[in-house]
């Protein structure tokens, strides 16, 4: 699935560099360097429901109304593009790079927790409230803790307006275009204990959507450029963790700010 994205954007690409072939000043360029990501991602609060356990012994579950949420840290990364020259102001760029492993950190909040019918029938109602009470704990417990690593991989395709002649050395550049992000996650240790009832599942949703940057290029000689620019793109995505015994929903509606410099050849 990973590659049928990257592919799509890949084919749009292409079929733009073979519509403009006949342009006398087109011409490629190659860039590599780094980038930063500013994520700007918090979950909405979790819901479902949560085990209670004893021990290795599953109990039943409590329902989670309004619980903690998953806050995705910051992550820099090398990064790869290729842009097409269509005239002598307009390109089309291909943004990839080494996918980024994000550490995600549980951000407890006020979480609404109650016993459910199921948990309260089969123990009682003091042993599920305990229970509850204990569950509630172990998440305050494990506020602002690692729980989990997401990595992703984005690629993004611009349209590009670039200022000024092409024989200028700096030139400013405006971009707009569609950012395709898709994300693989697993919890680590501490995720792992919040559950206590096998390794939870985690499914992350694909993401399509608008991205923007702005940026300026100076130019050393006939090949050798440097770059610079800042990006951000729209990323929606549904979240969703199940263990042996529960399930939990989520959501993230976020626009990450990437920061990036790198060095590129043109031929």
């Amino acid at each position: 699935m990973k590659f049928v994205s990257t592919r799509a954007a890949a084919a749009a690409f292409g079929t733009l560099c073979a519509l403009s072939a006949t342009s006398a000043s087109a011409q490629y360029t190659v860039k590599l360097g780094g980038a930063y990501f500013d994520t700007n991602a918090t979950s909405t609060p979790l819901r479902g429901q949560l085990p209670a356990v004893n021990g290795a012994t599953y109990l039943g579950n409590i329902n989670l109304a309004h619980g903690p949420s998953l806050e995705v840290q910051n992550k820099g990364t090398v990064t790869l593009s290729i842009e097409r020259a269509l005239g002598d102001h307009w390109g089309v760029e291909l943004i990839l790079g080494a996918p980024p492993k994000h550490e995600v950190k549980l951000r407890t909040g006020s979480p609404q927790l109650s016993p459910s019918a199921g948990l309260t029938q089969a123990v009682g109602a003091a042993t599920a409230n305990a229970a509850t009470a204990l569950t509630a704990q172990k998440l305050n417990r494990n506020d602002g803790v690692v729980v989990a690593t997401v990595r992703q991989w984005a690629p993004t395709f611009f349209v590009n307006y670039r200022f000024f002649e092409p024989s200028a050395r700096l030139r400013p550049f405006v971009g707009v275009g569609l950012n395709v992000t898709r994300f693989k996650s697993s919890t680590n240790e501490a995720g792992d204990k919040v559950y206590n009832d096998g390794n939870p599942y985690i499914r992350l949703s694909d993401s399509y959507g608008p991205a923007v940057q702005a940026g300026v290029s100076y130019k050393l000689d006939a090949h050798w450029s440097l770059h610079a620019s800042v990006l951000t793109a729209r990323v929606d995505n549904k979240l969703v963790i199940e263990t042996a015994h529960s399930r939990q929903e989520a959501s993230f509606r976020f626009t990450p700010t990437v920061w990036s410099a790198s060095v590129g050849y043109s031929f």
